[in-house]
């Protein structure tokens, strides 16, 4: 049997037959590893930029994800967005806590909403062309590969595993963004108060289907880069927030990642 990976594919090879859609994922997704150690030394020095550095304390015992609450995260620091490309203080408040335990990350988005606008309710849906409250999560700090979480004010979310070339503070010419990884873990819960004028988004995700860490769960002292995102209103006239500014109009410029810390 000829191998599917390095000769002419035999049609009767059932691995072919299985894999050979996601080949030029797969292909892909080895030529970044592949060029990790390359990349590696230059991707590190890049944490060493002037970008804020957030300590994630640990969780007490906290309820179930349905009940948490704002108090729950009341032992958290607090950050607030910017406006992201010019660094200046956004149309409206977003301020987020984040939290872990030996099993998940949380977060907690507190946003001033006079009218959060979102139609999209389906999963993966392009919800970047709406409001959303986002995390961009890359364990491993090389600036290549990482996650994107996606939540709107209807409680639809977005997941992604992000692959990216930044070229001149953007999204270079290889991105690509795979919607297939779906963690199952993924929870989320968006609510909206029309008289407090507040939208609140919860979120956790266990630290299994961040599978790109070194540990799994974090050990305390480790770091990984990050953003905190919210982008508010309907395309193409969307005002984008975010904890470390890329700058530019895309979040998807890694070398404006700030770092995330994990404490006790």
């Amino acid at each position: 049997m000829n191998c599917p990976f390095c000769s002419a594919p035999n049609p009767d090879n059932i691995l072919f037959g299985l894999f050979s859609p996601f080949l030029p994922s797969v292909m892909t997704l080895l030529s970044f590893a592949i060029a990790t150690p390359a990349v590696l030394h230059e991707s590190k020095k890049e944490i060493d930029m002037n970008n804020p550095v957030y300590n994630i304390k640990r969780a007490a015992p906290l309820p179930g994800f349905e009940k948490l609450s704002i108090k729950d995260f009341s032992g958290a620091d607090a950050v607030t967005l910017c406006e992201a490309v010019g660094g200046g203080r956004p149309s409206e408040k977003t301020e987020v806590r984040l939290l872990w335990d030996a099993k998940s990350l949380y977060a907690c988005f507190v946003m001033e909403a006079g009218n959060p606008e979102a139609k999209l309710t389906e999963h993966d849906g392009n919800l970047y062309d709406e409001s959303v409250a986002e995390l961009f999560i890359d364990p491993l700090g090389l600036g290549r590969v990482y996650y994107e979480l996606q939540v709107n004010p209807l409680n639809a979310a977005f997941d992604a595993l992000i692959i990216n070339d930044t070229q001149n503070n953007r999204r270079g010419p290889r991105f690509q963004g795979f919607r297939s990884w779906n963690p199952k873990s993924f929870l989320h819960r968006s609510d909206y108060d029309k008289a407090a004028r507040q939208w609140v988004v919860f979120l956790a995700v266990d630290f299994t289907d961040l599978f790109l860490s070194q540990n799994i769960p974090p050990k305390p002292g480790d770091v990984w880069r990050a953003n905190i995102l919210r982008i508010n209103g309907f395309a193409p006239k969307q005002e984008l927030n975010a904890w470390s500014p890329p700058l530019v109009p895309d979040f998807h410029n890694i070398k404006a990642f700030g770092t995330w810390r994990f404490a006790e």
